[in-house]
């Protein structure tokens, strides 16, 4: 709660004027109660022998009237005047302190959600390797709704209704001091159970949490992967899977609901626990002249008035649990640091010629995953390397490593001679093109994905990358052109188009280093051939890295390395390393009837 409390400080204009007006929420709840003495004993009991043997004590009322010179035979004409002015004040300024309190949410939620989101952006590759992405979706959306809720509306409750207690608790005290000190006998009873609820709703509310992660996650899978389930007809497991998670989540909430459904009526309870005893005690003081039929009167609206203030605290306070667990989960996230971040000193690396070199470079995700094993190879400038083996043999991670997605175990890579840890993960990867075979284009026009994260980029120049990756054609046919939105993932438009764009915003990126990761596996015969000159036209002037399982892609490539099992097994020209008898020619002798057939 303290967290909580810290984080809505953040914004303090508007706490303070929230504070402000609560003070006078609590002030005008104060005057109500006040005016019911001069209700009672000078509009219905003037002159009784109970007022008058009563002893004389302090009201507010009292000093309002000798400020408005109202004497006791006009206060039946001023006190409902004034009681209108008390009402309207106190929903005035109740108003105000909900409003300022409601800002003080929405900006601490929206700074948070930004926060968050732009540290997840930031986080390394491996990251994303162990989170799943519909927890980190649960967590930007529902806990930090969760928190708003607590922030706008129950830390606003908590904060007006202590005020509101106390200044019915002055009005007690100011009325009967020993009657008020009575009346606490046994309410202390009430604050051990309302630990409990306390400490079980901030557990529960974390498990609905973490259920809903995973029902965000369920979602992600079956609605990114519905072509899968609908090829396997797995509508119904999934549906089993969905009923299980959704099942379990219902389970905990409604323990949740149990817990703060109870503790209301709970706290209700003891106050009347307490209201009945006062009645009984109270009675007795009037008979003994002791306290005046008003003041009494006084005293007990004011007991009763604070059971609305309690169920609202109770209430807020299991809002305040429930958002304690989310504001943690949250921690959890932004107190998570790159794997990867640059190096104190790390400067930008300037415009480079492209030589590449790996010196005994070895990786593993963990001590039992090793993926790369002693990897040393040298690429000079503007040549065209292969990088082939069989599936899981290490190709991938050689160049996620040059783009310093992960960090090699151990050796070092250089461009041109320098290490790449040493320089700026921005001004490295600005300088590299990269197209792999999971093509990820955005809910967006064609025009901005082509040039994605180049601002102010010419017509002229998207329009010359797109003919260059042989899709301006099948551009010009879409219904809006350039403009024309290609859907979740590029969805509206076919694999081959997808990838062609791909192609395409690397290639306006103009980098001196280009990394074709399978960037023409989902391109047919026909739309392979129109690339395949083009990308050999634009190859000429970079250091490009080609991983293709079709050999027919790379017969031109001017070094060839074939890895096996996180080795560097053969290096060569095609036709060198056709003769050498070794992995690359059985796997070019299996897919030589396709490559008959395709030349």
């Amino acid at each position: 709660m303290f967290q909580l409390f810290k984080l809505t400080l953040r914004e303090k204009k508007w706490v303070v004027l929230s504070f402000l007006c609560t003070i006078f929420v609590a002030f005008f709840s104060y005057v109500f109660v006040d005016m019911i003495q001069p209700i009672i004993d000078e509009m219905w009991g003037l002159g009784s022998p109970a007022v008058q043997a009563a002893p004389a004590k302090f009201r507010f009322m009292d000093v309002v009237f000798r400020f408005l010179h109202v004497s006791k035979q006009d206060i039946r004409l001023v006190l409902p005047f004034i009681v209108v002015v008390v009402i309207f004040g106190k929903g005035l300024f109740t108003f105000l302190s909900s409003f300022f309190m409601k800002a003080v949410g929405n900006k601490v939620v929206k700074t948070m959600r930004d926060d968050l989101y732009g540290h997840i952006l930031y986080q390394s590759t491996g990251y994303f390797d162990k989170v799943t992405t519909g927890d980190l979706m649960a967590r930007l959306t529902n806990d930090v709704d969760k928190i708003q809720q607590a922030v706008s509306s129950a830390m606003s409750d908590m904060i007006e209704e202590v005020f509101i207690l106390l200044a019915l608790l002055a009005q007690m005290f100011l009325r009967d001091w020993t009657l008020a000190l009575s009346s606490f006998v046994i309410a202390p009873l009430a604050v051990i159970p309302l630990v409990a609820f306390s400490k079980q709703l901030k557990k529960k509310g974390l498990q609905s949490q973490v259920k809903m992660g995973q029902i965000y996650s369920l979602l992600h899978e079956t609605i990114t992967g519905n072509r899968i389930v609908k090829a396997f007809t797995m509508e119904q497991f999934e549906l089993k899977k969905f009923l299980k998670s959704t099942w379990s989540f219902y389970k905990i909430n409604l323990k949740l609901a149990w817990i703060s459904s109870l503790s209301s009526p709970f706290m209700e309870f003891m106050g009347g626990i307490v209201g009945a005893f006062i009645l009984y005690i109270g009675t007795k003081r009037i008979a003994d002249n002791q306290i005046s039929p008003g003041d009494f009167g006084a005293f007990a609206i004011a007991i009763f008035m604070m059971f609305t203030p309690i169920k609202r605290l109770s209430r807020a306070n299991n809002v305040i649990q429930q958002a304690a667990g989310c504001y943690g989960r949250i921690q959890e996230v932004l107190e998570s640091q790159p794997q990867i971040q640059d190096i104190p000193g790390a400067y930008p690396l300037p415009s480079v010629k492209g030589y590449v070199s790996f010196e005994n470079v070895s990786f593993s995700y963990n001590e039992s995953r090793p993926v790369l094993f002693d990897v040393s190879f040298e690429v000079l400038p503007n040549e065209m390397v292969a990088i082939v083996g069989l599936s899981g043999a290490g190709k991938t991670t050689i160049i996620n490593l040059l783009s310093r997605f992960y960090e090699p175990t151990s050796g070092k890579i250089t461009v041109d001679g320098i290490d790449i840890r040493d320089v700026t993960l921005a001004s490295l990867r600005s300088q590299i093109g990269l197209v792999t075979q999971d093509i990820i284009l955005f809910n967006d026009s064609v025009r901005n994905n082509i040039a994605y994260g180049l601002e102010d980029m010419s017509e002229e120049r998207i329009v010359a990358a797109a003919k260059a990756a042989e899709c301006h054609n099948f551009i010009m046919e879409l219904p809006e052109g350039y403009e024309t939105s290609i859907g979740e993932r590029g969805g509206l438009l076919s694999s081959g188009q997808r990838q062609r764009l791909a192609i395409a915003r690397a290639l306006l990126k103009d980098p001196p280093i280009l990394i074709l990761d399978e960037a023409t596996s989902a391109l047919d015969s026909e739309s392979e051939r129109l690339i395949q000159s083009a990308l050999a036209y634009i190859m000429k002037d970079r250091t490009t890295f080609v991983i293709a399982h079709r050999l027919s892609t790379i017969r031109n490539a001017d070094k060839i390395l074939v890895i096996d099992k996180g080795i560097i097994v053969e290096s060569g020209s095609h036709e060198t390393l056709l003769k050498n008898e070794g992995i690359y020619r059985k796997l070019h002798d299996l897919q030589f009837p396709e490559v008959e057939e395709i030349g």
